[in-house]
């Protein structure tokens, strides 16, 4: 980062001696990716440390800001900007978090204020402290006559308020004070918290996200001899030296006992004296994970997710900072929890893609992340799923990761039988339900036997498009390029992407004809087909659209739980982290929708979100079995997947992508130019690629091409991938190349650029 002053013509003058502050300033302006020198008050003398958070002048407003370090000197000609005082309030980061944030910068071709952003919740960063309410005040000065003097006729209040401090012996009660000196020295001890000349004492009103839940403490249960072989190997890396601990992925298939092998790994980690952090996909979604933990440590456990209220997050955050708990769970944000002392993280179904954040940047993956912080700290990574991310397989066969392996459920209970039903012999069987034959017959059985049953179909909706007969035209979102849903509850048109929505025509908007016609098949419509040939049955629908309000993803798979639905039916959100042991049957309601994305992950997503749903049924004391519908049932991924076989997928995948340099064995970066003006967006998409190859680098440069989704939210999409094998080597290429430029590349300032290194998608 370069060094600048801060931001600002005027500024008091520089005395001999005066200490000199270097501060990221939370602004995201372009060409604010800088370090800004401010003088450092007298009063703040000798008492800044890094990571201490500030109020200082930006322009014409007061911004929030981290105190970085000390500046060896001021820019010359410059007159400095003064630090207008410390943020007590929120709580100090600790430093390695913020080299964590300067390593997530580099690595994800940020600017370093976005990647701070990510250490404090949004609500400390407005400075929305609710949760504290000021009960006294402390003096915190030296030589208080001296202060009081300097203050003199410029600021008569604050000094009558600091002699006052000092005459009742240094501490005293704010009722106390503003009795005794009136309702309008308030902003006088507004000044002098800032100033840091009082320090306020306070009585915080936690907002508690498990008020009036109640948790039996569970007992460990017995370890198999293969869980205790898995937990031996992780204890055996907890106390290496920290410079020799080798990242442990345990590929464990569904219902073999991951959970309780994290469970002891963070008692072993407590006994040490550590914390721990564990990742967990969409943490809103599997309340028994956090469940199970509580149960296991009760009130030692904190959580970090976007479900909880602003408030709740705010004081769980806190709750970290001051170290009154020793385990974090949460979604892939909490990689960044304040905890000091780090010795154990922990990342569940780190195959899942939710772990990578898209917008806004930095676009960073949570596991690259957690190996940093864990580096970083000295702690053990430890990486789990039944269906490992492939990146993650490979480096644990070249030996990288120590791979420990679950090959049997607990108490050798049989994997589910998966069969394969092909929905092109349906059709030649006169079946056009969405239901297969075998799927209905199915259903049949596990009711009568008043067993629960799982339908997935990774599509929302009540049908997922309306096409013309007459002229082949799919209705399309006037904003972006793909085609709007169906939506039967409120009988509208949908785009999943931007949220535009349309009623339904009864012409063609492009030929005018009236030959409309639903096709394609979404959540919705299973539901309604489920109530029709079920009509006693109890269904329950999850998906985006039945669960937008607070607490409705943990109130729907209560009521599962406790019996109370017979069949659940919904999107991905079903595959991951459910245990239910009534459950011996899943459906897989069409096994394509994401087999055929233009997207070279397309295969290994289908493989894992199969393996995965199928791994819901037959946790209990029943075995499950798994019908899987699909116009493709020759597909390698699928026919993996009804074998439960990673080692057969991972040989097959691993091959195309070697022949291809996808990764693993390259890395990528995604560059996406996007605007209201398709021209403009073209033009521009063209001088980033003569800029890169201008600036040497030395990687594969492919495109500019439009991207796959042309358009989105009324603006069209150009991409370029860059593949190279070493991606430091081609993040400082980028950048070089960027900085070279100097901005001649936009060619239009409505086009914007968006940045992914090692995408998960390249849609």
């Amino acid at each position: 980062m370069r060094e600048r002053d801060g931001m600002g013509a005027g500024g008091p003058r520089v005395e001999a001696g005066a200490e000199f502050a270097q501060v990221a300033v939370d602004v995201t302006a372009e060409g604010t990716d800088k370090l800004f020198t401010y003088l450092v008050p007298r009063s703040l003398a000798g008492r800044l440390q890094p990571g201490q958070w500030v109020r200082v002048p930006f322009g014409h407003q007061r911004m929030v800001g981290l105190y970085v370090g000390p500046a060896e000197r001021a820019p010359e000609g410059v007159a400095l900007k003064e630090i207008a005082g410390l943020l007590p309030e929120i709580p100090p980061i600790p430093a390695p978090l913020v080299q964590l944030a300067r390593w997530t910068a580099d690595r994800y071709l940020s600017t370093f204020p976005a990647a701070l952003r990510l250490l404090l919740p949004p609500e400390a960063r407005r400075q929305e402290v609710r949760t504290l309410t000021i009960t006294s005040y402390r003096l915190n000065v030296d030589d208080v006559e001296a202060l009081v003097e300097q203050l003199g006729r410029r600021a008569p209040r604050q000094a009558e308020l600091l002699t006052y401090m000092a005459r009742v012996g240094g501490e005293a009660e704010r009722a106390q004070v503003l009795a005794d000196l009136g309702e309008s020295i308030a902003g006088p001890i507004k000044v002098a918290l800032e100033k840091g000349w009082l320090v306020a004492g306070r009585v915080a009103r936690r907002r508690d996200p498990f008020a009036g839940e109640q948790v039996i403490p569970t007992p460990p249960p017995v370890l198999t001899p293969e869980q205790q072989q898995a937990l031996d190997s992780i204890r055996q890396e907890l106390i290496a030296p920290p410079g020799f601990r080798q990242p442990v992925l345990i590929h464990g298939v569904t219902g073999s006992g991951k959970t309780e092998l994290y469970l002891r790994a963070i008692a072993m980690v407590r006994e040490m004296g550590r914390n721990a952090i564990c990742l967990v996909p969409e943490i809103s979604l599997t309340p028994q994970m956090i469940q199970r933990f509580r149960a296991r440590f009760g009130g030692e456990v904190a959580v970090l997710h976007s479900a909880l209220s602003a408030g709740e997050k705010f004081d769980e955050w806190q709750r970290i900072r001051r170290g009154e708990v020793s385990i974090v769970v949460g979604a892939r944000s909490a990689v960044f929890a304040p905890f000091e002392n780090v010795g154990l993280i922990i990342i569940d179904e780190e195959h899942e893609q939710s772990y990578k954040q898209e917008s806004p940047p930095p676009a960073y993956h949570a596991r690259e992340v957690a190996a940093e912080r864990a580096r970083l700290e000295g702690a053990l990574l430890v990486l789990g799923s039944a269906t490992p991310a492939l990146e993650s397989f490979h480096l644990a066969r070249t030996g990288v990761y120590r791979l420990v392996s679950l090959d049997h459920r607990v108490d050798d209970r049989p994997m589910p039988r998966v069969t394969l039903v092909d929905m092109r012999e349906e059709l030649r069987a006169g079946n056009r339900s969405i239901f297969s034959r075998a799927l209905v017959e199915a259903l049949d059985q596990t009711l009568a036997a008043r067993e629960q049953a799982i339908l997935f179909l990774n599509r929302r909706g009540y049908n997922t498009f309306i096409l013309c007969r007459t002229c082949g035209e799919a209705i399309q979102c006037v904003s972006c390029a793909v085609a709007m849903t169906y939506h039967l509850g409120d009988d509208h048109l949908a785009c999943h992407y931007c949220d535009h929505t349309a009623p339904v025509p009864t012409v063609c908007p492009k030929c005018g004809s009236k030959a409309i016609r639903h096709l394609g098949a979404g959540t919705e419509r299973v539901e309604e087909e489920l109530r029709r040939l079920y009509p006693g049955a109890r269904v329950a629908r999850m998906d985006v659209d039945t669960t937008r309000r607070k607490g409705s993803h943990a109130a729907i798979l209560k009521r599962f739980a406790s019996r109370e639905v017979d069949v659940l039916v919904g999107t991905q959100m079903i595959t991951k982290g459910l245990d239910f042991p009534d459950v011996t049957l899943v459906g897989v309601v069409l096994a394509d929708t994401s087999l055929n994305l233009p997207d070279f992950r397309a295969a290994e997503r289908t493989f894992q979100l199969v393996t995965q749903v199928a791994g819901r049924a037959g946790r209990g004391e029943r075995p499950g079995r798994v019908i899987v519908q699909t116009y493709q049932p020759d597909h390698a991924s699928l026919l993996a997947a009804a074998e439960h076989d990673y080692h057969r997928f991972f040989a097959e995948e691993v091959k195309f992508r070697e022949q291809l340099d996808y990764p693993p064995f390259a890395h990528m970066i995604h560059l996406v130019l996007s605007g209201e003006e398709e021209a403009a967006v073209i033009e521009t998409a063209r001088a980033v690629h003569q800029m890169l190859v201008s600036g040497g680098f030395s990687g594969q440069i492919l495109g500019p091409a439009p991207a796959p989704l042309a358009k989105l939210r009324g603006r069209y999409r150009h991409h370029l991938v860059l593949k190279g094998t070493d991606i430091g080597t081609m993040t400082a290429e980028v950048r070089a190349a960027f900085a070279a430029g100097r901005g001649t590349w936009r060619k239009s300032r409505s086009v914007t650029l968006s940045v992914d290194v090692d995408p998960m998608s390249i849609l």
